[in-house]
């Protein structure tokens, strides 16, 4: 398979060709909404009869490379089918609407880095109505690592995005290498991951029995959304509407720069083990779901839950992790030890078993019923594979010597 890791780069004063940048963006828009347009009148997602019904007209109203007006199509065909399974598992979503700061798709054809030895390494090969200009390209060190590798052959280049954020232009690109991700077996070492709102998420080996429990807090996530929270009402109540828009994007940025951390964090604890592989819960329609006070709605609706599995699943395979994803029903309800559920057991941050006794935390109780559930499994359910409601296991597991040691990674808020 084939595992992706996007770079974001920034490109140098476009002073030059920023008109044709500006037009590029401008016409892009335009022509997705005009294939949106189209998928609804002849009521097909099918390129191949788009490109048939639509292709020839397409390049003479908007002189766009072939190869854009191709990525346009497939962009808009992607987001349509989303909305559409969207709207078939009833969930609350839109029709396809791009705003004028849309990203271009480029490829290959469009698309290009360029090494020099001049001041600037490298610079970007982009396609434009007017023919290709020439950018140069900045980023940090590690960013340029990864180009260096694709010049030697070591990664191979993706698709790119060319954006506007503000007034500067950015490239996010995306390098692919090939690797092969094992299927996992009896074998494996499972670690299991919950997430959560105090603890971000807590994770544990389970070997013979639990051990390495990590914590990473939700405290500074939380203390940073709820300063947003409070930081938006008093600029509503100022009608500084444009501030608020602001605000949400430094919170999105510094929710982001946690999920990173915390992911990484379970990465790095995942390398540690001989052949493991990363439980994760399916979450999906969480938000839906959630029956709770307007406090804690507020916290999960504005919750990263999707970003950080995302941040998890892309970083295990490109370091050649396997990740499988269960059902979470019950497993912060049934004892990890003799299998009892009740929803009694719970009682806040705390899990005592009615049955038996057993008291633990109730997020690494919780994580501990996540890695069994690998136990259960049909080997080889990878990647977005949907386990069901695992078995309660009655594991011989002796309470004195049921002993972890956590690591708590407080993390800090960026604001």
């Amino acid at each position: 398979m084939q595992a992706v890791k996007t770079v974001k780069l920034k490109l140098f004063k476009p002073t030059r060709v920023k008109r044709q940048l500006l037009f590029l963006l401008q016409e892009n828009q335009q022509l997705l909404n005009n294939y949106i347009g189209l998928i609804e009148k002849h009521s097909t997602t099918n390129k191949s009869l788009l490109h048939s019904l639509s292709y020839s007209r397409l390049r003479s109203d908007y002189k766009l490379p072939s190869a854009i007006v191709q990525s346009a199509r497939d962009k808009a065909v992607e987001a349509y089918k989303s909305y559409k399974a969207k709207k078939r598992r009833g969930e609350k979503s839109s029709k396809p609407c791009f705003s004028d700061r849309v990203p271009v798709r480029l490829d290959k054809r469009t698309f290009s880095v360029i090494e020099t030895d001049n001041r600037f390494r490298y610079f970007a090969s982009i396609a434009t109505v007017e023919g290709r200009v020439f950018v140069p390209l900045l980023g940090q060190r590690y960013q340029y690592k990864y180009l260096a590798r694709l010049f030697k052959g070591e990664l191979q280049q993706g698709t790119a995005e060319l954006l506007l954020k503000g007034n500067e232009f950015y490239i996010y690109l995306a390098v692919k290498k090939e690797l092969s991700v094992p299927r996992p077996d009896a074998s494996f070492t499972p670690i299991g991951i919950d997430l959560g709102l105090n603890n971000l998420l807590t994770s544990v080996i389970l070997r013979d029995k639990p051990s390495g429990a990590k914590f990473f807090s939700g405290k500074p996530a939380l203390k940073m959304r709820k300063h947003f929270s409070t930081f938006r009402t008093s600029l509503g109540k100022a009608k500084l509407l444009w501030r608020i828009k602001k605000s949400k994007e430094k919170e999105s940025r510094c929710m982001r720069d946690i999920n990173h951390k915390a992911s990484t964090a379970i990465i790095k604890q995942a390398l540690t083990v001989e052949n493991p592989v990363i439980i994760l819960e399916r979450l999906r329609g969480i938000r839906r779901k959630a029956k709770s006070g307007k406090k804690l709605n507020r916290m999960l609706h504005s919750w990263a839950f999707a970003q950080l599995q995302s941040f998890i699943e892309y970083k295990a395979n490109w370091n050649g992790i396997p990740v499988v994803y269960v059902n979470p029903e019950f497993t912060s309800q049934r004892c990890s030890v003799c299998g009892y559920t009740d929803k009694a057991n719970r009682k806040g941050n705390s899990f005592v078993c009615s049955k038996c006794g057993y008291q633990l935390n109730a997020d690494l109780n919780a994580a501990i019923n996540i890695a069994k559930q690998h136990k259960n499994f049909a080997f080889g359910y990878m990647l977005d594979a949907l386990g069901d409601v695992a078995t309660p296991l009655t594991p011989a597991v002796n309470k004195k010597e049921h002993k972890m040691v956590s690591v708590v990674d407080r993390g800090s808020p960026c604001f």
